[in-house]
């Protein structure tokens, strides 16, 4: 399973290479750069945000916190992509896990228009997740810890509303396959953009 995980978030990495490689100059054989033909079609306050949110959680734990960094990498006729990291941390009685996520992103280009100001979202793709867990042990003095690699797949739904050029509001949903976690929430991030 863990040479699985290494392999699968290889691939990850070399997608989001190719995806935004993709938007570079063409050079010809001469070495002379030809006509620019970029892929990237988001204003600069679209290109990159940081998303700082919470959640209520499904599951053993009551809430989480995040925190989350996202890239626009290209925008195709069908989806465009978006490469996503995210940091989670949640606690409940003497149990803490924090994890992090790296996520690639499709969503349906049809979906909304980048003049709107209140978006639907909908979107989804493969992540590679890293969890650790810390339990305290009441009584013994002592925190045995436990840490897990997987890669799961999620759909996410909701909206986005641009309150400024660059400050926003997220309410999502997350489904995820499988869901035997208990990271798959509901959340509200602040974007800032």
């Amino acid at each position: 399973m863990r040479r699985v995980a290494i392999l699968l978030a290889a691939a990850l990495v070399a997608a989001a290479t190719v995806l935004t490689g993709a938007a570079l100059a063409q050079v010809d054989s001469t070495g002379a750069p030809s006509r620019v033909r970029s892929v990237l079609t988001r204003t600069g306050e679209e290109q990159d945000r940081f998303e700082i949110g919470g959640g209520v959680v499904k599951g053993f734990f009551d809430g989480v916190g995040s925190f989350g960094y996202r890239r626009f990498l290209r925008q195709g006729a069908i989806f465009e992509g978006n490469l996503m990291g995210e940091m989670t941390g949640t606690s409940k009685a003497q149990l803490t896990e924090g994890a992090f996520g790296v996520y690639l992103l499709l969503r349906p280009v049809k979906s909304y228009h980048e003049s709107w100001r209140l978006r639907p979202l909908l979107e989804g793709g493969p992540a590679f997740h890293t969890v650790v867990q810390a339990a305290s042990l009441e009584g013994l003095g002592r925190t045995r810890y436990k840490a897990q690699v997987y890669v799961k797949s999620h759909v996410y739904f909701g909206v986005e509303a641009l309150l400024t050029r660059r400050l926003g509001l997220v309410l999502r949903q997350r489904v995820s396959a499988p869901s035997h976690r208990p990271f798959d929430y509901a959340q509200a991030a602040i974007l800032l953009r």
